[in-house]
Formats: structure tokens, sequence, C-alpha cells
């Protein structure tokens, strides 16, 4: 397989600097850390007020929303990365065309709710979903027809405005949603919730879309959605097939188990909303860079810019991995109460997701370059469906909930393998570029090492509360790894210069002049 022809535009704008590309990331990182900050505590707030049969519920309905919003629009919003920078006078229309699909596609799915509520009793046998199908369409039509804003900002390279997007629905949703469920305490309030965090999201696209693109109302430019299909119909299925590798496990656990049963494995399901926004901010980054790199031609630079990528993601990435392999039952325990223990299995088998999401990181953006590939990867992942199909099922009848997690996350190892695999052969990988990885075999290493220390320390306080014995566990990890990766010589001159004058700035802000302690200190003050 050869990689596709350049496409014929106008000359590509020149490459952002590392230095852009970071400033970039790092504000896109600052509104998905606070993001990240309250997606993390709703769930562990949420189990608190609501039983485990309403939080089971709750899941089960923001399940189905969560793959409906992924699914239906066939990841369309993504076409604007690509027709934006290369169509500047037909942006309103881009735009327009996108905001149709959406709301066509999400008004079709309510109504299809609306009309035939045993859907919801057939796919969760649950009366109480039934019975309130009419609000489920509407929480449908409005986060799904209307929850594109951020993306289509990044599109945009408007990243000030989108970080600002993210941090406001954020907030807003977690202020409805623990509203509803301290006031009401039901899993009911928390659907009524998603609607008004819905009204909130579409008031805010139409803001938008009014405000950076003065021409939107002018209508759609149906040469151009011919065009946005084409590209986003390929990317769009190879992105459905892996939201269903993803998801249809939750699917099959919540047909063969009760309400009460499927809480405990979403809780082993749980995944930490800081990796997702890491990646996602990288990738929102990464996506146009890598395509400019493409049309230029510069396949080496992809190479290094994606090694680049991955060493900065595996060194948060694996120690992550590592520690909540030594410790996580008690962050479990911690997080969740006493009641979801039994999540700890499913979630030790989950935390594999962790190491493979950096193939997942750093293929996404080269495959959006080379989409030639695409169909090659349309067949693998049909192939894995059949198969987690065949093992979630068997599995499930069978009432073994671990057995559905093992076949997820096999699947899903197989497929992130197979791509990395064959985007390195089209971007020419060798041998000659493994020391391009030597730092992602360092932090292996370190991370590997520092869970062994942790393992002794926490052998030390198993018998403790479990706060205790994550603390722990984790001032452990932490010293260790950092050692280890100092005595590996990962960091670069850079690397130290940056943070010795961070530590510098900081003890001098504690009063504490930092040339005494041998950090670093400024010219002339050596011989004070």
């Amino acid at each position: 397989m050869t990689p596709p022809p350049a496409l014929t535009v106008r000359p590509s704008a020149p490459l952002e600097t590392d230095g852009a590309l970071a400033r970039d990331t790092l504000r896109l990182m600052a509104g998905k850390t606070i993001a990240f900050a309250v997606a993390f505590a709703l769930p562990i707030l949420l189990v608190r007020r609501l039983s485990q049969t309403d939080f089971g519920l709750y899941k089960q309905v923001f399940l189905l929303v969560s793959t409906v919003m992924t699914v239906l629009p066939f990841g369309f919003v993504m076409s604007a990365f690509y027709f934006l920078p290369r169509h500047p006078h037909k942006q309103g229309r881009v735009a327009f065309n996108i905001l149709l699909f959406y709301v066509i596609l999400s008004a079709v799915a309510s109504v299809v709710l609306l009309g035939q509520p045993a859907i919801l009793q057939g796919i969760f046998h649950d009366p109480r979903l039934a019975a309130l199908n009419g609000p489920i369409a509407l929480v449908v039509f409005t986060m799904v027809g209307f929850s594109f804003v951020e993306l289509l900002a990044l599109a945009r390279a408007d990243v000030r405005t989108a970080t600002l997007l993210i941090v406001v629905l954020n907030l807003g949703k977690s202020v409805l949603f623990l509203g509803a469920a301290f006031v009401f305490a039901s899993f009911e309030a928390l659907v009524y919730a998603a609607i008004l965090h819905g009204l909130l999201q579409a008031g805010l696209l139409f803001w938008y879309l009014t405000t950076r693109f003065p021409d939107v109302w002018r209508g759609p430019s149906w040469s151009v959605m011919r065009a946005q299909l084409g590209y986003a119909m390929p990317l769009g299925t190879a992105a459905i097939l892996t939201v269903i590798q993803a998801d249809l496990h939750n699917y099959f656990v919540a047909h063969y188990f009760d309400a009460a049963s499927y809480a405990i494995y979403a809780v082993g399901c749980f995944q930490l909303p800081f990796l997702s926004i890491l990646s996602d901010s990288v990738g929102s980054v990464m996506i146009p860079a890598i395509g400019r790199l493409q049309l230029d031609g510069k396949a080496e630079d992809i190479v290094r810019l994606s090694a680049r990528l991955t060493r900065a993601l595996a060194a948060v990435q694996f120690p992550i991995y590592v520690f909540l392999l030594v410790a996580g039952r008690e962050f479990i325990v911690v997080l969740f109460t006493t009641r979801y223990v039994d999540s700890w299995p499913i979630f030790a088998v989950n935390l594999t997701l962790i190491p493979l999401s950096l193939l997942t990181s750093v293929s996404d953006p080269v495959l959006r370059a080379y989409p030639a590939y695409i169909p090659w990867l349309l067949r693998l992942r049909l192939a894995l469906l059949g198969v987690l199909i065949v093992g979630a099922w068997l599995a499930t009848s069978h009432l073994l909930m671990l057995g559905a997690i093992v076949v997820m996350v096999a699947v899903n190892a197989a497929d992130r393998v197979a791509l990395a695999v064959v985007l390195g052969r089209a971007l020419h990988v060798g041998w000659r570029d493994l020391g391009l990885l030597r730092d992602v075999g360092k932090l292996a290493v370190a991370a590997g090492l520092a869970g062994l220390a942790t393992a002794g320390a926490h052998a030390l306080v198993a018998d403790g509360r479990p706060v205790i014995v994550l603390a722990t566990s984790a001032a452990a990890f932490g010293a260790a790894y950092l050692l280890a990766v100092v005595l590996l010589g990962v960091p670069t001159a850079d690397e130290r210069a940056v943070v010795a004058a961070r530590v510098g700035d900081l003890l001098r802000r504690c009063g504490v002049r930092p040339g005494r302690l041998g950090v670093g200190c400024v010219r002339g003050e050596e011989s004070r």
C-alpha cells in the first residue's frame, strides 16, 4: 500500500514552531485541566448521593447518549479541520453544513426514541428508562445536535475561545447535575439537568456561529457538503467502529445484569478524565500540524514529531498505569466508597487501556493525514467487531462480567497495535528510527522500578485505612519514579534548566536564596 498522492491545494501555511504548538497545547490543557477536575469529581459525588441502582441507571442513560453523540454524526465536525483552512471564503457554509447535519440526525434519533420507547427497555431491560423516553429523547436532541462548538473553535485555531468554552460547558454541567442530585437524589432529575445543559450548549454554539462566521446564515452549500461527506464518512465509519469496540461490552453487561450490578461494572470501567484530556489536547494541536507536514512531503518530520509526542505522553501515562496496578483497590474505595470494592478486578483489567492509548494518540493525527489507509482500517475493525460480539456475548450470557472487559481490552490491543504497524510502514519507519524512542523505554523502566518500590511500601501499610494506604503509596511512587527518571538520564539539558529555574523562582518567593542550596542562582549572586 502506498501513501495517497498530494492534494492539489494552495500552498500550506508555514508550519508552526514547536513553541507555538506548545503554547496552544498548554492553553488548551489549562482549560481542560479545570474540566478534568470537574469531570473527576462528578461521579465521586454522585455515588455518595444516589443509590447503587439509580447510579447504574444514570450510567446507562448517559452511556446511550455518549454513544449516540459519537456514532450518529459520523464525526462530521472533524471535516472542519480539513475544510476551514483550505476554503477561507466558504467557512460560513462549512460551519452551517455541520450544524445542519448534526441537527437533522439528532432530530431523527429523538423522534425514533419518542415513537418507540420499547427500544430503551429492550436494550437495558428496565421499565423506568422506557417511562422516561420523552425526556431522554430531548437529551439526545440537545446534547448531540449542538455538541461540537469547542471542536469548531479548535478547527479555526481559536484555542483561547475553545478553552473558555470547555471550561464553561463543564462547569455548567457539573453545577446542574450536582444540584439535581443533591436536591432530588434521583437519576430522573439528572435527565432533566442534562436537558438544561444541552440548551446551554445550544446557546453557546449559536453565539459562536454568529460572531465568528458572519455569513453562516446564508445557508448550506451542497457542493461543499458533498466534499465534507466524502472526507468525513470514511473517518466517521472508522470512528464508529472504534466507539463500538469501546462501548459494546457495556451494552452486553447492561442487558444481562441489573442496574445495581451494572453500576459495579461501570465504576470498574472508570477512566481518568485527565488522560483523555491530555490526549485530546495534544491531538487537537497535532492534527493540523501533521496535516501540514504531509502536504509538504515531510514524512521524516512527522516521525520525529510523533516520537516527541510519544515521549511526552509516556512520561505521564506509564507512571499512572503502574501506580494504579499497585494501589488501584484503595483508589476505588477512596473515590467510590466500599460499596464499589467489587469493581477492583474489572478496573485492574481496564487499566491496560492506559498504555494502549499512547498508540491511539500518535496514530490518529497520522491517519487523518493519510486517509488512503482508512479502508484497510475499516476492514480490520469489522473483523475485530465480530470477535468482540461473540466474546462479549459468551461472557455476559454466562454472567461473567470480568470476561466482558477482558474481551474488550484484547480487541482494542489488537486494533491499536495493527494500526500503529501499518502507519509506521506508510511513514517508512525502520530500525534506524528506534533511537527516537529511547527515552520511552527508559520511562517504562523507571515506572516499573517505582512500582516495585511502591509495592513494598504498600505491603507495610496494607492493614491501614484505604486513604492512608493510597497516600503512602503515592508518596513512595512519586519519589521513586522521579529518582529513577533522573538516574536513567531521561531529562534533557533544556528540561533540567527549566525545572531548575522554576524551583529557583519558587524558593525565592518563599524567601530562600536558591544559590545557597545549589539549585542555581542568577548571575552576580555566586560570590554573595
